[in-house]
């Protein structure tokens, strides 16, 4: 594995950055970080977080949409941005050489907005149009419902494109007041990997670094209990009934993150895991199956996502719960988790050539431990899970009545309730 020297410097602002040197590499990625997302915005302002990040494409004071579309894709390079429950980013890729285009335009992005009421107006109809996107897609639809039914009403079960009425609502003061307070320069990261060096980072950084200094607003508090429920939406213009199962899980620093991630793996996170076996393989009742962990700063959800015919629905609810009372009430064998370890390790690894893969794994160690976890480190603490370790963490979350299911598509022989999916009262 290629590791290079980690850096890291506080900046006077409080922007922290973070660089790890890969001379073998001939292209550098940068991305700049912020320390909240879609979770802590208001009610009221719903979608803000994600509104914002659109609107840092439309112009700034120096480039207008076209000149930031054109900035790096003239130089064979790549810009964009995502926003998340708890971070928003906006990342680039260049050849090494164009490493001071990058950084001007990232911080161009992040400083200098220009907010301008006509391109808030015309952006609003394309945020309209990507939530109705999104509700049109099934996958996206059952995640969203899973999330709201797992997260009992706290902002990790809102939608991050926010909903038409609270986008509609939107306007620059409200805008560049929420800009002021969020993209301060303690709440700013910027990692960066690949064939650079820190100090000549930092000294572009200097030249460029102009974050506002607004008053600050608090991030969100933790999610209240968990009642797990079921809820069928019946909606006969699919062809698949699309199931969702969700479960709370653990936060991002919680010391069994890595034997959740093992039983993950052989849960559903291939084509070896036993829901892929057993749905697929065995009863052909799915394409796909999977499980996933999600990881927050104070809170997580292991969900399972799976579509089939609609008179199957049942049959593939049992399958999932069976193999959820297995794991639970057996563990793995010692075989499993020797496997599910060397998938991870191999999965590092090979992730660790990507210089796109170490600038985010940098920000996203600083966002939620404050350290670099070197990915050596992250295979030793792989290959220091136990059989036991994996099988107590089984036994605490493969309960299927902890399980809230949400579906979604044509309900032949009537909707699925909690006969068809027993939950418990309260977790």
């Amino acid at each position: 594995m290629i590791a290079g020297p980690f850096q890291k410097t506080v900046m006077p602002s409080g922007l922290s950055v973070l660089t790890e040197a890969m001379p073998d590499r001939r292209s550098v990625s940068v991305g700049i970080w912020v320390r909240n997302g879609a979770r802590d915005e208001p009610a009221e302002r719903l979608g803000i977080s994600h509104f914002i990040e659109h609107m840092m494409f439309k112009g700034t004071e120096r480039r207008d949409a076209k000149a930031i579309a054109q900035s790096l894709e003239s130089l064979g390079g790549h810009l964009d941005a995502f926003t998340g429950r708890e971070q928003v980013c906006y990342y680039a890729r260049a050849l090494a050489e164009h490493l001071p285009e990058v950084v001007d335009v990232l911080f161009d992005l992040v400083g200098r907005p220009r907010f301008a009421a006509p391109d808030v107006e015309r952006e609003k109809s394309v945020v309209r149009e990507e939530i109705f996107a999104s509700e049109d897609n099934p996958e996206d639809k059952v995640s969203e419902q899973l999330a709201a039914q797992v997260w009992s009403g706290h902002e990790l079960g809102l939608p991050i494109l926010g909903r038409v009425e609270t986008v509609d609502g939107l306007d620059v003061a409200a805008l560049r007041a929420y800009f002021e307070s969020r993209y301060r320069g303690d709440q700013l990261v910027l990692a960066a990997a690949g064939a650079l060096e820190h100090d000549a980072l930092l000294d572009l950084v200097t030249t460029h670094h102009g974050a506002p200094a607004g008053k600050p607003m608090p991030h969100s508090g933790l999610p209240p209990a968990y009642a797990p429920s079921v809820r069928h939406e019946v909606s006969d213009d699919l062809q698949q009934v699309y199931l969702s199962l969700g479960t709370r899980g653990m936060a991002y620093r919680d010391e069994e993150r890595f034997p959740l991630v093992v039983l993950n793996t052989l849960l559903g996170g291939g084509m070896s895991s036993r829901l892929f076996q057993s749905v697929r393989e065995e009863a052909g009742l799915a394409y796909s199956v999977f499980s996933v962990p999600d990881f927050h700063r104070d809170a997580g959800m292991l969900s399972i996502h799976l579509a089939v015919s609609p008179g199957r629905a049942r049959e593939a609810l049992n399958r999932v719960r069976d193999e959820l009372l297995k794991l639970g009430d057996r563990g793995p064998s010692e075989e499993e988790v020797a496997m599910g370890r060397q998938q991870l390790c191999g999965s590092v690894m090979i992730g660790a050539e990507s210089v796109s893969n170490r600038m985010s794994h940098l920000a996203q160690e600083e966002l939620y431990c404050g350290r670099n976890v070197t990915p050596e480190e992250q295979v030793e603490r792989v290959r220091a899970v136990t059989r036991d370790q994996v099988a107590a963490v089984a036994k605490r979350l493969l309960d299927p009545g902890a399980f809230a299911l949400a579906a979604l598509g044509p309900a032949p022989d009537g909707p699925l309730t909690a006969t068809d999916w027993p939950v418990a009262e309260s977790r």
